[in-house]
């Protein structure tokens, strides 16, 4: 399965465009937060309807950067992946939104919610071959959650779901400096970089689990 990851979008259409474009054909589209800055259900439901026109099948989780009424749009949209489960040739997808507790003027869920999430997401898949996380933070104390300033700020919960369940990749983004490809254990873990500026990542999920990182340019 084919899938363009798409994270850190900021409300930024043409992006958008210039992405997809550049990605060709792909089974699923996936976009992984910060759909909008700060923006409105609508905003994020017009990048959502934008993204189909490429690929019909596309799925979400919102970021610190867009709300819990967005989290709501995605949901009634069809596309949210918020403590859901699908499975999708043989792979199962699930997801979590937000971004830990930070200056409380964001969208924020505790580390308990963000397991708890996660839970649930996989709860609801059947015998998957491979599992996929759409994240939109990155696990805590890896090469992808590195501020400029060399801190650490990813989510624990999310770091020790992947130690414990061990899913074949982790698709995030949330810090736009530490784009990159790491590993826990067996799991492949991506920060597929800041969409705005045409950075974007496309995976492989069969046998084996193959990623690039790509850029389509701003």
């Amino acid at each position: 399965m084919r899938m363009v990851c798409i994270t850190d979008l900021h409300g930024d259409p043409q992006a958008l465009d210039r992405i997809l474009s550049d990605a060709g054909p792909a089974d699923v589209v996936l976009l992984g937060g910060d759909i909008t800055s700060f923006g409105t259900p609508n905003a994020a439901e017009f990048l959502v309807r934008r993204a189909m026109e490429h690929c019909p099948q596309v799925l979400a989780v919102a970021g610190n950067c867009d709300s819990a009424a967005i989290d709501e749009r995605l949901a009634s949209l069809g596309v949210s992946l918020f403590g859901r489960g699908v499975i999708i040739q043989g792979v199962g997808l699930y997801g979590v939104s937000a971004m830990p507790p930070w200056t409380g003027t964001m969208y924020e869920l505790s580390e308990d919610e963000i397991a708890a999430s996660l839970g649930t997401g996989r709860s609801q898949l059947t015998q998957p071959q491979r599992e996929v996380v759409l994240s939109h933070t990155p696990p805590r104390g890896t090469l992808l959650d590195r501020t400029r300033r060399g801190e650490h700020v990813g989510s624990v919960a999310v770091r020790q779901f992947i130690e414990h369940i061990q899913p074949a990749l982790v698709l995030c983004g949330h810090i736009h400096e530490a784009r990159g490809i790491d590993r826990l254990g067996a799991t492949t873990i991506v920060n597929c970089g800041p969409a705005f500026d045409g950075q974007y990542a496309v995976a492989e999920v069969d046998a084996d689990v193959q990623v690039e990182l790509r850029d389509a340019g701003r």
